[in-house]
């Protein structure tokens, strides 16, 4: 009877544990996934609303320029590190139109045509503009 017993109770930890290590797995696979949602929002907002590159994109090519620039780093690494950043912000801007795009989180057609034209027209700017209008713009 105690053996029973034994393996009955490690039977019920083991559910137990199996039951708790799925709810953490849920819950810390929601809050990234809102945080996901959040970002591309925040991001989406930026370039439509305030026309200017989300910081968290550009702010590591800045400090990296900026440190070729403290470092005495040659003309070149700093337009490298330049077309860099501005080739990734344009994909990053690629990749959130394509979001959108699929997204249910537009409540309207018309809505996703208007954040989508408002995405495409800020690329045209940002590719005419170049690496340092992406980049090291002020206002951004």
């Amino acid at each position: 009877m105690d053996t029973l017993l034994f393996w009955t109770a490690l039977w019920v930890a083991g559910v137990g544990l199996f039951v708790y290590l799925m709810i953490t797995l849920v819950r810390r696979l929601t809050v990234r996934f809102s945080q996901g949602v959040e970002a591309n929002v925040r991001a989406a907002e930026a370039i439509v609303n305030d026309e200017r590159v989300p910081d968290a994109w550009a702010a590591p090519y800045r400090q990296q320029i900026e440190k070729l620039r403290r470092t005495v780093g040659s003309e070149a690494e700093i337009e490298r590190a330049g077309r860099r950043g501005h080739k990734d912000c344009l994909h990053r801007l690629d990749q959130l139109a394509q979001y959108f795009e699929k997204s249910d989180l537009v409540d309207s057609a018309e809505s996703r045509h208007v954040l989508l034209k408002g995405l495409q027209r800020q690329r045209a700017i940002w590719v005419a503009g170049g690496w340092q209008y992406v980049i090291e713009r002020e206002d951004n």
